[in-house]
């Protein structure tokens, strides 16, 4: 038993320029770092963990990892990142259920923020300069099931529309639109694996005011319905 320690297993060979700082900042989380896809799927198999960052090399490697984690662990909270990355990528990612993705390079509070998000944690991030992306990442994460706006997530990150839409795209790889719908689509997804709720129940869970753009916003993304999604989980 490791108590209420999160253990954050993270699989980068270049993970030496942010794991010891992601330590001393996460005080209450236990920070494995295996840079070897292989080694790590094992210690993955006989340890476990809470929360995945993921380095992207290849396709090849990053899915087959990204599957066998899910073949283990169906609800196992990924976040990506990557070097070479590119808005296909992000969205390719996204569409296999993965909590964030970070465009190297990235501030440490960036990634603070988005580890905190997949975990639930509400703790306001430093209000630096530096971390303005950040502050937006998790207002995000906070607020992506209610009707969250542009403007107001610029303003809390301390940037003019315009110039947030910029820069957000350059460091996250997508647009701010696209990466709230790509979120709203992953928490559905792990919403419909639950039973006891319709279709309606989950669009206004999720952010969504009604089921129709849902519906169709699911569609486009994960390129099936809800409907169809929940019933493959049966199968």
């Amino acid at each position: 038993m490791r108590g209420l320690r999160k253990r954050i297993l993270i699989i980068d060979s270049f993970a030496d320029g942010y794991h010891e700082r992601l330590g001393s900042s996460l005080t209450g989380c236990e920070i494995i770092a295996i840079p070897d896809y292989h080694e790590a799927g094992e210690f993955f198999f006989h340890n476990g963990s809470d929360l995945i960052l993921l380095n992207y090399d290849d396709d090849a490697s990053c899915f087959r990892m990204l599957r066998f984690i899910r073949s283990l662990n169906p609800l196992m909270p990924v976040i990506i990142t990557a070097s070479n990355g590119s808005e296909d990528l992000a969205v390719k990612v996204f569409r296999h259920g993965v909590k964030d993705y970070l465009k190297k390079p990235f501030e440490t509070a960036e990634l603070i923020a988005s580890i905190k998000g997949a975990f639930g944690i509400m703790t306001p991030i430093n209000n630096r300069r530096s971390d303005n992306i950040g502050r937006a990442v998790y207002c995000i994460h906070k607020y992506y099931n209610t009707k969250i706006r542009l403007s107001s997530i610029a303003r809390e990150a301390g940037m003019s529309v315009s110039c947030f839409e910029k820069r957000f795209k350059k460091e996250k790889g997508v647009t701010f639109k696209r990466y709230v719908n790509e979120l709203r689509i992953s928490r559905a997804k792990d919403i419909l694996k639950e039973d006891g709720l319709s279709m309606n129940d989950v669009a206004f869970a999720c952010g969504f005011t009604n089921q129709f753009h849902f519906t169709r916003m699911f569609n486009k993304i994960a390129h099936v319905t809800p409907t169809a999604f929940k019933k493959s989980l049966r199968r």
